[in-house]
């Protein structure tokens, strides 16, 4: 709904894009926090899905920088800190396209099964 598509994919690492879109911002024209927050979600799961299992938030702490200007994408990168047999942590950083940081993230995954079970 919101346009989100993965640029890169490895282990422990997604990169996402989050295409500017009128249909994305708050009242002030910039990208409503609650937006930015779905895109850190996005990340962080992707990336602790690079293993081969479904993990879902268990805990996310998010810090709003600045605003996302309306007519700019925004970019979110994670950095793995900890895979464990049931549960991962990453960081996310969010910037916008012309490299302003955004926001930035920290998310708890609960694995609840490989990939293959569940989907």
């Amino acid at each position: 709904m919101m346009g989100m598509r993965i640029l890169h994919l490895s282990k422990g690492y997604a990169e996402v894009e989050l295409p500017a879109s009128e249909n994305n911002l708050n009242a002030l024209g910039n990208v409503h926090g609650g937006v930015i927050f779905a895109l850190c979600d996005a990340a962080a799961g992707t990336a602790a899905a690079s293993y081969g299992r479904v993990g879902v938030t268990l805990n996310s702490n998010i810090h709003y920088l600045r605003p996302g200007k309306g007519n700019q994408s925004l970019f979110a990168k994670t950095r793995e800190i900890k895979v464990g047999r049931t549960t991962a942590v990453f960081e996310v950083f969010v910037t916008s396209s012309d490299g302003t940081e955004v926001a930035d993230a920290t998310f708890t995954m609960f694995y609840i099964g490989p990939m293959e079970e569940l989907l």
